[in-house]
């Protein structure tokens, strides 16, 4: 390949959409907040929610359950796209409280936006334990909410504790007047703020008060979501989308192989969505399924929308396929370099001045079967660009495109060496790719891209990206906070209508007929920083291992198919097999 084939890729991925380029929270105590964007945590090692003991000076009442402590992150601009909300809870109870027991909502006009979008941008232990919803009322403070409530691994508060303070982002799309919301107020400092409510966890939108006081009105009951359609996306899955119902908390999914069935308890498949989309997977071959969803508020659930269908198609027979387990002496076997390609030349992704180095990728023993191996990527840094290295895989064949990409992949969380610094952001991958060339109409890509340390607009949020690209500027992309840490089957189905994303058997989402690629691609994987922490000068080395890769041309795999492949040419000893032509 040539160098400018990766040239731009930095460029590209530094244009994603973040929710905003902002300043953390820098208003509470030393060495507890992230400080402005760029700079790094000042702790290490809060697992837990834990107490943070407040001066008698800040007046909490002890007449509720909970108070709110709430400070505006965003006083400068009343009036554009985002509202940015701190907000952190005290038990004024005697008992310790599970999180996953109550909920939060912040009362907000909309003002003539369209949507409502919120988003956690940082949270002590993590926003991956969070979950974000919003709803309808009607009062003369506020005609929506947005709700924060908690998994069970958020933890518990104990009697007289205070959470980390949750950064809360709302964007709109339009410029709004934030200063007529209910729950507004232009306070810069932590203080107590009634006009934020605590909960009951799936109470009614103003019931199961625990604290504060909600505004008076009434609930909406959200409309039958629209436009329901159902494709087909492989012999055992059918991906789902609709238009989002206003007011809408939650969707609930029902499926029957009746058509003109009625919803219920019995044939409902899924309930608590929060997207607009969903993929049913786990079906059969040749069958017709048929669909129906519901949108919920507050426990009232709409009526039904209207049905969709679509039929699984015929399992596929596979004719052509590639297979590489990775059974190599080493990176410098002749074998190896007849099918992979070792990056050494300069451009982007990246920290720009970066190497790239081929002695970043060797061949490991497999600690848990010392009879396999493994292909391993590293990046190095000392926290300088000069300092700084990256690695890429890419095969010496560029003849992918329809069909089932698969890898079996290890991503790390913490460091091979080093300590981890969240100000790193290192990038984890495996992806398919054609040449890049600016402005190519034919251009595309299919990334999985796992950020241990968190990125784009997520903070220090473990996060997955799954984006696909149509053309150098056209993209789409989907996220899956938390920690993918460990071992994971990798899976893309590309059809030609659609991109189905895989993580472990479960179908994450799916992605247009404009993102399928038009020529072939190449199969790559990478280990690339997109931000260093400049203000470290330790030695650090992220990682990721590769045990296998699959593709299957024009056939379209259920990941379990691909289990089933891969032990079948693991029992006969098949370490390699390329029949793609």
């Amino acid at each position: 390949m040539e160098s400018q084939s990766r040239a731009s890729r930095s460029d590209r991925q530094q244009a994603r959409p973040a929710e905003r380029r902002r300043t953390s929270p820098v208003g509470g105590r030393a060495g507890l907040f992230l400080r402005a964007r760029g700079l790094r945590l000042a702790w290490l090692g809060v697992v837990l929610v834990m107490s943070v003991v407040c001066p008698g000076s800040e007046g909490f009442a002890a007449t509720t359950d909970f108070t709110v402590q709430y400070a505006n992150y965003d006083t400068a601009a009343p009036n554009d796209t985002i509202a940015e909300a701190g907000i952190r809870l005290r038990n004024n109870t005697t008992a310790t409280v599970p999180l996953s027991s109550i909920v939060v909502r912040y009362w907000l006009k909309k003002n003539g936006a369209a949507t409502v979008t919120p988003a956690c941008w940082w949270w002590s232990p993590s926003c991956s334990n969070i979950t974000l919803a919003t709803g309808s009322v009607s009062s003369s403070g506020a005609d929506s909410y947005v709700e924060i409530s908690f998994s069970s691994s958020a933890g518990s508060l104990a009697p007289g504790a205070t959470t980390q303070p949750i950064d809360l982002g709302i964007q709109f799309g339009v410029n709004v007047d934030e200063t007529d919301d209910y729950s507004y107020s232009s306070q810069t400092n932590f203080a107590s703020w009634s006009r934020i409510t605590v909960h009951d966890a799936g109470s009614a939108p103003t019931g199961g008060l625990r604290g504060g006081t909600p505004p008076s009105g009434s609930v909406s009951t959200p409309a039958a979501p629209a436009a329901l359609t159902a494709t087909a996306v492989s012999s055992s899955a059918i991906a789902l989308s609709w238009s989002a119902s206003s007011g809408a908390t939650s969707y609930s999914v029902y499926r029957s192989t009746t058509p003109g069935f009625a919803p219920a308890a019995g044939n409902r498949i899924a309930s608590g969505v929060t997207s607009t989309s969903y993929n049913s997977t786990g079906l059969s071959a040749s069958t017709t399924y048929y669909y129906k969803v519901t949108a919920s508020s507050g426990g009232s659930e709409s009526g039904a929308s209207a049905q969709a269908s679509a039929t699984t198609p015929a399992g596929s027979a596979v004719v052509a396929e590639l297979f590489d387990d990775f059974s190599y002496t080493g990176t410098g076997d002749s074998s190896f370099r007849s099918w992979w390609s070792l990056r050494s030349w300069s451009g982007g992704p990246g920290v720009s001045g970066a190497q790239w180095l081929p002695s970043n990728v060797s061949l490991v023993a497999d600690p848990a079967n010392g009879a396999n191996k493994l292909m391993r990527l590293k990046a190095t840094t000392n926290g300088a660009a000069a300092g700084s290295s990256h690695a890429e895989v890419m095969s010496t064949s560029r003849k992918f495109r329809l069909g089932t990409y698969a890898a079996r992949v290890k991503f790390y969380d913490t460091p091979l060496s080093g300590a981890r610094l969240f100000g790193d952001k290192p990038i984890e991958t495996f992806f398919t790719i054609t040449e890049y060339v600016d402005g190519d109409p034919d251009y595309s890509e299919q990334d999985f891209e796992y950020m241990p340390n968190g990125g784009w607009g997520q903070g220090n949020t473990s996060t997955m990206w799954l984006t696909s690209w149509e053309t150098t500027t056209d993209k789409t992309s989907s996220l899956v906070s938390g920690s993918h840490d460990g071992w994971h089957t990798l899976v893309i189905q590309i059809t030609s209508t659609s991109i189905t994303y895989y993580i472990d058997g479960v179908a994450r989402v799916t992605h247009a007929s404009r993102f399928v690629p038009e020529e072939g691609q190449y199969l790559s994987f990478q280990v690339w920083f997109d931000q260093l922490d400049a203000a470290q000068g330790s030695s650090r080395t992220y990682h990721e291992d590769a045990d296998w890769v699959y593709f299957a041309k024009d056939a379209i795999l259920s990941p379990v198919e691909v289990d089933a492949k891969i032990a079948g040419f693991r029992s006969s000893s098949v370490t390699r097999k390329d029949t793609v032509p």
